[in-house]
């Protein structure tokens, strides 16, 4: 019941940011956008999106590698694509849902996979530091302005004004104390098989962190995340063209609009819905356009992404399913 409440209330603070971005709307602009919508850069968008996936997969394969294990090339990326799916239904289930059905399927244990997925994480947090970085010497005025409307409207809840400076740090500082107490705890309880079990857990995800360090392919593990991030660029860009409205648009607008839409992304909602179309709305006014062509586009974009994430993820679910029903009847042949 608790976890239900929580995705219903997930779900409605989606549905209230897209209310609230889309409150000032002209849905028939919207709808006369996607009527007319170019087809083929539209599909080149959506292909992107699972080319995304495609790179993502075979980078965690690589992480995976040094664990000693092996998997087929495509059982990662359709593992990936079921999480993406997962992630439209129960946000932030994703990334646990992936590590299951890939366990189901390749045999692997899932603390280390999870450990694995801990570390993709970590790495892609970088890497979009990084786009910042490159975004504020490109266009520093835009993302300042941008980060303006966002820290503007969280000034905007009661109370959020005087608590935003210190509740960041106050949270690191008690997560990193409570995590260093539990370890501490664990090690002293593994006797106790309930905590035993968790301990042995936490050392797998450990191993699964570990992993980076063991690396045996790490220029393609570069190449992948280069690729990664490529695609998304190249998802926003595609989708510009394929609207009449936003196809004089260059890389630069698309490079900012995919830092503007991952600040969305990080709101706990079904696929970023709301968060996405709030943020990218207020990405193209900090470039100086109307906030009613970013929703237009806003809403087409997740429109594409969300369509390919529920048809690759019910396929890629299929496909995993049938390989762990196979292991289990070769098993017990």
């Amino acid at each position: 019941m608790i976890k239900g409440i929580k995705y219903a209330l997930f779900l409605f603070i989606g549905i209230g940011l897209a209310y609230y971005a889309s409150k000032d709307a002209d849905f028939d602009t919207i709808w006369d956008a996607a009527t007319h919508l170019n087809w083929g850069w539209a599909f080149l968008s959506m292909l992107a999106s699972y080319v995304a996936m495609m790179f993502r997969g075979w980078r965690w394969r690589i992480l995976i590698e040094p664990l000693g294990y092996t998997t087929r090339a495509s059982s990662p990326v359709h593992a990936v694509a079921f999480g993406y799916l997962m992630n439209d239904l129960i946000p932030r289930s994703g990334e646990v849902a992936r590590c299951a059905v890939l366990n189901k399927s390749e045999e692997i244990p899932m603390d280390k996979l999870v450990g694995t997925v801990i570390l993709e994480r970590l790495v892609d947090t970088l890497n979009l530091l990084m786009v910042i970085a490159l975004v504020s010497w490109l266009q520093s005025d835009a993302l300042v302005a941008l980060w303006d409307k966002i820290t503007d409207a969280k000034a905007a809840v009661p109370g959020q004004a005087q608590e935003k400076n210190y509740l960041l740090t106050y949270i690191l500082f008690t997560g990193t104390l409570v995590t260093l107490i539990g370890w501490w705890a664990l090690k002293k309880l593994q006797h106790i098989a309930f905590f035993g079990k968790i301990y042995q857990f936490a050392l797998g995800v450990l191993d699964g962190l570990k992993s980076i360090l063991a690396l045996k392919q790490k220029g393609w593990f570069t190449i992948h995340t280069i690729g990664i991030w490529v695609c998304w660029l190249l998802m926003a860009y595609f989708m510009m063209k394929a609207l009449a409205e936003t196809n004089y648009m260059n890389m630069a607008d698309a490079l900012f609009f995919l830092v503007a839409g991952s600040f969305g992304m990080v709101v706990p909602t079904q696929g970023g819905l709301g968060a996405y179309h709030l943020t990218s709305k207020w990405g193209f006014e900090a470039l100086g356009y109307a906030g009613t062509l970013g929703l237009t586009f806003a809403w087409i974009s997740w429109v594409g992404k969300t369509v390919v994430e529920i048809i690759v993820g019910v396929l890629g679910f299929i496909i995993l399913d049938q390989r762990a029903k196979k292991k289990i009847v070769d098993t017990t042949a």
